[in-house]
């Protein structure tokens, strides 16, 4: 850590209320005067390190969709096919450790700090990546099959951020998705057909 500790404390209580008060009300009717009051500091502090609530919300949303993307790397690169389970599992992991702040933060939709969009395009570019290449001859289309497991894992992610981690459920859109890769890979199996 390169900043002094005072100042590294002083901007983990303001971005910590920030994240507090979007718990209570949308990020537009949040006040400078609302963070300071909620983080102890003056205006003169807070504008000494953000230009205004949106700097704030967007170097919040930054630091989170850097550490997930970190992640995400080091993760889907080691990931053999057909254990799915592991990345989804690893996913609900990482969110964990900051479960209310990345709750609060995948609701919050401001065009340049969403960090919704930002868990989804980094799921989506890691997943399409790892399917062109472990894909020889897929019978649909990767951009369709890493959209369809992105909406997968963040239909369980948002479930599990306001419930709890249930190995059930990972085991589930694991089983789901493991199928589908390998129907695609494999060609189409008679499902549902009447021969």
């Amino acid at each position: 850590m390169n900043e002094d500790v005072r100042v590294y404390k002083t901007k983990k209580s303001i971005a910590s209320a920030l994240v507090s008060l979007l718990k209570e009300k949308d990020f537009s009717q949040i006040t400078i005067k609302d963070i300071c009051t909620r983080s102890l500091t003056s205006k003169s502090t807070f504008y000494s390190h953000y230009t205004d609530k949106y700097d704030l919300l967007e170097k919040i949303v930054k630091y989170q969709a850097d550490f997930f993307q970190k992640e995400m790397a080091h993760r889907f690169v080691s990931i053999q096919h057909g254990n799915v389970a592991k990345v989804i599992e690893m996913i609900i992991d990482l969110t964990a450790v900051n479960k209310t702040e990345i709750a609060t933060l995948l609701n919050v939709h401001v065009p340049s700090a969403d960090l919704s969009k930002e868990v989804e395009l980094i799921l989506y570019n890691a997943c399409y990546s790892y399917l062109d290449k472990a894909l020889s001859s897929p019978t649909v289309s990767v951009d369709y099959l890493a959209k369809l497991y992105v909406a997968n894992a963040m239909v369980l992610l948002n479930w599990t951020l306001q419930n709890e981690k249930d190995m059930g459920a990972i085991q589930l859109a694991s089983t789901m998705q493991q199928y589908i890769f390998e129907w695609v890979q494999n060609g189409h199996p008679s499902i549902g057909t009447n021969s």
